[in-house]
């Protein structure tokens, strides 16, 4: 063993060569077996390449690195640099990579857990409600970003010896994607219910599958000529959206008034001033918002005696579930919810199977065949 006690230090030092390479230092400690001991140990880490430039590789050069190769492209990059963020904060951003173990992702992900969120800002002496964080969310911050780099780091940047780490065991339980759709009665009664702002809105939400958000679009993402809209995906870009023409028309009219009252979109509310002698009343426009139009939405859903959980986002279920069982074309339904992905349209492959099996219902039985 090649481990001395050098000068006037307590401490025994270690000294040998590795294929060409010199390693020397401290052990730390002061006894000649301890220091034995710790010296076995940076040889052996020496064999397995810790020592080597790629294994110094912290966890905040690998996510850089990551990003400036494979992230900032995405379409989800604003999504995707905030969980970077999340992620380096957690397990910590001089971790090499070479030290992230199956427990040491376990760890960030239980911390992950214990955070919390606010829908609201805090106010003066009454601070916001605060909410725990989803299963999937964590996921997506830790193990998803977590994975990626490390698959990089180990097939194109080689860097080695990265551990076996336990994803199965890991991942959070998520539970199974929501698959909606509303009867014709209830659509009837929820549409009979709203104004005629919120009207057209609901049914552009269970014909189209948009997002509430996505209603808010801007009046030249209206293309009259089709008609269609152009719509903006995280994840997969421009979105073209094919438009039945009475509702291009509808929403044409509205592009047109609200171009003239310079609204930023479609919806507004008309009030009508009472009339002064012989004169008519004035007519005035006012901008209708995401919050006051998804206010009557829930009101119109209520009074309609439709009680469900996120029932607004159920609409866009609703309308992928339809187009799909009229249809029975998979990627016609992902052209019309925009999905980057057709597993994520896989979802509403329950509509195929329950008009498959009421097919079957009707073919002629056996013991029609059996005498």
């Amino acid at each position: 063993m090649t481990v001395y006690l050098r000068g006037t230090s307590r401490f025994w030092a270690y000294d040998f060569v590795y294929k060409g390479r010199r390693y020397t230092g401290s052990t730390g400690v002061e006894t000649r077996r301890k220091a034995e001991e710790v010296e076995r140990k940076v040889r052996g880490d020496a064999a397995l390449g810790l020592y080597d430039d790629q294994a110094r590789m912290t966890l905040d050069d690998a996510a850089g690195r990551w990003w400036a190769e494979v992230g900032q492209e995405l379409g989800s990059a604003v999504d995707v640099e905030r969980r970077l963020e999340i992620l380096l904060r957690l397990i910590g951003k001089d971790t090499r990579l070479v030290d992230i173990t199956t427990r040491t992702v376990a760890k960030a992900v239980e911390r992950r857990r214990r955070e919390t969120y606010t829908k609201a800002p805090d106010k003066p002496g009454k601070p916001a409600k605060r909410y725990a964080l989803a299963n999937a969310t964590v996921n997506a911050d830790i193990i998803m970003s977590l994975r990626r780099i490390l698959r990089r780091a180990k097939t194109v940047w080689e860097v080695k010896p990265l551990a076996e780490i336990d994803w199965r065991a890991l991942t959070l339980p998520e539970p199974e994607p929501e698959v909606r759709l509303y009867s014709a009665e209830q659509c009837a009664a929820w549409l009979e219910q709203c104004d005629a702002p919120a009207r057209l809105a609901l049914h552009m939400l269970l014909t189209y599958g948009l997002r509430l958000g996505e209603l808010f679009f801007k009046l030249d993402a209206f293309i009259p000529e089709g008609p269609r809209l152009v719509l903006n995906k995280r994840k997969k870009g421009a979105h073209l959206l094919p438009l039945r023409v009475d509702d291009g028309s509808q929403i044409a009219a509205r592009a047109s008034r609200a171009a003239t009252a310079k609204f930023d979109t479609i919806w507004f509310d008309e009030v009508r001033h009472p009339s002064r002698g012989m004169r008519p009343g004035k007519i005035e426009l006012r901008a209708l918002t995401y919050y006051g139009l998804q206010a009557r939405l829930r009101g119109a859903a209520k009074r309609a005696g439709i009680k469900l959980p996120r029932l607004i986002h159920g609409a866009r279920h609703h309308a992928g579930t339809t187009m799909l069982s009229k249809s029975g074309n998979l990627r016609l339904t992902q052209q019309l919810l925009g999905h980057a992905d057709i597993k994520s349209t896989m979802r509403y492959a329950h509509a195929l199977e329950t008009d498959l099996r009421a097919a079957l219902e009707t073919s002629i039985p056996l013991e029609k065949f059996v005498k």
